[in-house]
């Protein structure tokens, strides 16, 4: 782990070394004493946390760390200062936590397992990016068979007689998972619920266009005689996933 602590006054820098020290026992310190400096450093390094002083004389704090957030946007920012007038301003750069002066070790701690957490998280996400994303079929029961269908294939899912009707390029298919279940199933992989019958995938979407009584319906690519009906209440978000 590689922290850079920015601070003009090295009694405050030796201080946040020790307490930082006490947590991490195998963390690499830079110590930097002016803004100037620290853009020298960061030209050509990168660190996991950057401990930032807000008045550090040459340069104010928050200027640098925006500068460095541009350039490490995956590395975590902690402002450590004497005043709390400083708050917005870590709001404004995503700042990790907010450390004042004179520093509490309990304080530091806190900010550590705030770093851990959010890191750990970060790699678990990460870890399952890769399954998400390969994972680009559903299986829909034919007779005693299971066929594994592209999420690319499928145009729309509607509900019929109580099983669900997967309507896609090749063909449609019956199947008895409710349309609840594959609202969930497919969330976050480009289909949206517009009304409670029907479920599309969003880039087949061709028209939007109102309809009877103050409602709304939906066109598909490749299915023109297809017009679907949307609900009221979810005109305006339909709208947002498709950014109209």
């Amino acid at each position: 782990m590689k922290i850079a602590i920015i601070d003009d006054e090295k009694p405050a820098r030796s201080e946040l070394k020790y307490l930082v020290g006490l947590y991490e026992e195998e963390a690499e310190f830079t110590e930097i004493s002016s803004g100037e400096e620290a853009l020298e450093v960061l030209k050509k390094e990168n660190f996991d946390l950057l401990l930032i002083d807000m008045n550090l004389g040459d340069i104010s704090g928050s200027a640098l760390a925006y500068m460095a957030r541009k350039k490490m946007p995956e590395s975590e920012i902690v402002f450590a200062t004497a005043l709390s007038t400083y708050a917005e301003k870590a709001f404004e750069v995503e700042a990790l936590y907010y450390l004042l002066k004179p520093f509490s070790g309990e304080k530091v701690k806190q900010m550590l397992e705030r770093y851990h957490v959010k890191k750990d998280k970060k790699e678990e996400e990460e870890e399952e990016e890769p399954k998400r994303k390969s994972f680009q079929k559903i299986p829909v029961t034919l007779e005693k068979k299971t066929l594994m269908v592209d999420l690319s294939e499928v145009i729309y899912i509607e509900s019929q007689n109580r099983v669900c009707v997967i309507h896609t390029k090749n063909g449609d298919f019956e199947d008895h998972n409710t349309l609840n279940y594959y609202e969930e199933r497919l969330k976050d992989k480009g289909f949206f619920r517009i009304q409670k019958s029907y479920i599309v995938n969003l880039r087949y979407v061709s028209e939007i266009a109102p309809w009877f009584h103050g409602t709304y319906s939906v066109k598909l690519t490749g299915l023109k005689d297809v017009v679907l009906p949307v609900s009221r209440k979810i005109i305006k978000e339909l709208r947002e996933e498709l950014c109209i």
